[in-house]
């Protein structure tokens, strides 16, 4: 007999994706919280993106622009959310520097491991995105 396929609403979904995007669990732990395998959360991230993109351009064409300043506008988003990105992370790693020069104790060794692990996190993440 075969097995029965899950279907899972949108908001089941986005709710997953959005924990895992969040960065504050990994996509192992929302994939176990949520009964789900890794290459769902992928799968459906990629999917909600894309669907997102879409009425974007969408709502953009109604309002009366071209569908290719529709796509431009979305090129543009893109690439300012990708720089609000960046200087977050540089943010980040500026405030634990400037916390481990100030420090004169054994924490600046936990603080600097905890900043290459996020820096390596943070690099898997943009390859997987890629």
């Amino acid at each position: 007999m075969k097995k029965q396929r899950k279907h899972f609403t949108d908001e089941f979904k986005r709710a997953a994706i959005a924990e895992y995007v969040s960065g504050s669990k990994s996509a192992a732990e929302v994939a176990a919280e949520y009964g789900v395998t890794i290459q769902h959360l992928y799968k459906w991230k990629v999917q909600i993106s894309e669907k997102d993109k879409g009425l974007e351009t969408k709502e953009l064409e109604s309002s009366g622009r071209s569908f290719e300043d529709a796509k431009f506008i979305r090129e543009l988003q893109a690439e300012r959310d990708a720089y609000q990105k960046t200087v977050g992370e540089q943010t980040v790693i500026i405030e634990l520097l400037k916390k481990r020069l100030r420090s004169t104790n054994s924490q600046q060794r936990s603080e600097l491991t905890g900043l290459i692990e996020t820096l390596e996190k943070s690099v898997q993440k943009q390859k997987r995105e890629k």
